[in-house]
């Protein structure tokens, strides 16, 4: 793509994004992920307005590396990171070397990664950092960890929807999910996967008695288990579901089960193979450990609901905000009907901000439009 980045002169409505961090700090929370649907969906854009004009001191790592420099679809370079001085910041050496970025060096994290030493530094200006992290949920807690106890208020970790343990209960206390008019080639498709995105990150948490027939099979660590009438427990002799959707829906099936629990990851093979096997309109009740367990495209999330399936979490997930971005490529949406189409189909699940044009739904306030903001 040649000519300017049509980016370029983004700049954030300060009180649109004031309103955000008020959210984040009623919370409570130390520690949270912002995950963007695809590239260029806005996240970036929220990290820096957060950053730059809120009054915490933030700590930034990510969970890993967010991939290629370049989207391939537009040809535009990803937003960069430009973390205000003072910042702390944990990132490996080779993101530091790629993007020759300096920053008072604080201490070296005892952990490796293919990008070399995680370290942290205080930033020392304000250009372009790369931040890339540790690999793991454990290790990325430890550093999550680390940045508060040098001082941090806020922990900010850099998220995507297939990197989605950043938003994990182990290491976030909660989400902020980005999405925008790339995420689909029409509005359709925008909020088929924002809806789907929705639906995953907000599963609902298992009631007190579901809790107590499933504790001693979570603390044994059982892969499957389904729960015939009474609550009799049934363990599957898998060591994983991957691939073994049809075999868990016809067990479901000749058990009459209505509880299965899942102790690992439900990936896209396991969902298409699981309800294609299982009726129209099967009452079952699908268990997982958190909704960052769920591999698999966001709209597919709705292929279990439509079966009368309900998904609930062991340790649901807190979704502070839904932030929209209206920017696509070649022709950005309106960003009045983005917001309200994308509000309609969301519903009131969850504050909703568009940080750049100064639209806001939120809890007690209802829409807010901001009177600079173009229809």
């Amino acid at each position: 793509m040649s000519g300017a980045d049509p980016r370029a002169h983004v700049r954030p409505h300060g009180a649109t994004v004031r309103a955000l961090y008020d959210l984040i700090a009623a919370s409570g929370a130390r520690a949270l992920a912002v995950v963007g649907l695809v590239k260029n969906a806005g996240k970036t854009t929220v990290v820096n307005a957060l950053m730059a004009d809120c009054p915490a001191l933030f700590g930034l790592t990510s969970l890993g590396l967010d991939g290629e420099r370049t989207d391939h679809l537009t040809g535009l370079a990803k937003p960069s990171i430009t973390p205000p001085s003072g910042t702390l910041i944990a990132t490996t050496q080779g993101s530091l070397d790629r993007s020759r970025y300096t920053m008072e060096p604080i201490e070296e994290l005892p952990f490796h990664t293919p990008l070399g030493r995680v370290l942290i530094g205080r930033a020392a200006g304000d250009g372009a950092v790369e931040v890339s992290g540790p690999t793991t949920l454990g290790e990325l807690r430890l550093t999550v960890d680390r940045l508060l106890a040098l001082g941090c208020e806020q922990v900010i970790i850099d998220g995507a929807i297939n990197r989605l343990g950043s938003a994990s209960p182990r290491v976030s206390d909660g989400v902020i999910v980005a999405t925008g008019g790339m995420v689909g080639d029409t509005l359709d498709d925008v909020i088929e996967t924002t809806v789907g995105a929705i639906d995953l990150l907000t599963l609902p948490g298992v009631g007190a008695e579901t809790r107590k027939l499933l504790a001693p099979h979570v603390a044994a660590g059982d892969r499957c288990v389904a729960f015939s009438s009474g609550g009799v427990a049934h363990r599957l002799e898998l060591s994983t579901v991957v691939g073994e959707g049809v075999t868990v829906a016809r067990e479901v099936q000749r058990l009459g089960a209505g509880t299965l629990l899942v102790g690992g990851a439900l990936t896209q093979e396991f969902v298409d193979d699981f309800t294609r096997v299982l009726p129209p309109r099967t009452e079952l009740r699908v268990v997982v450990r958190d909704p960052t367990v769920l591999v698999l495209p966001p709209a597919m999330v709705s292929r279990f609901l439509r079966k009368g399936i309900r998904l609930e979490a062991l340790t649901p997930l807190r979704v502070f905000a839904l932030t929209v971005n209206p920017f696509r490529v070649p022709q950005p949406y309106r960003p009045k009907l983005f917001f309200s189409a994308v509000a309609e189909a969301v519903g009131d699940r969850v504050p909703m901000l568009d940080v750049v044009n100064g639209f806001a739904r939120l809890p007690e306030a209802g829409v807010d439009l901001a009177t600079s903001a173009s229809s």
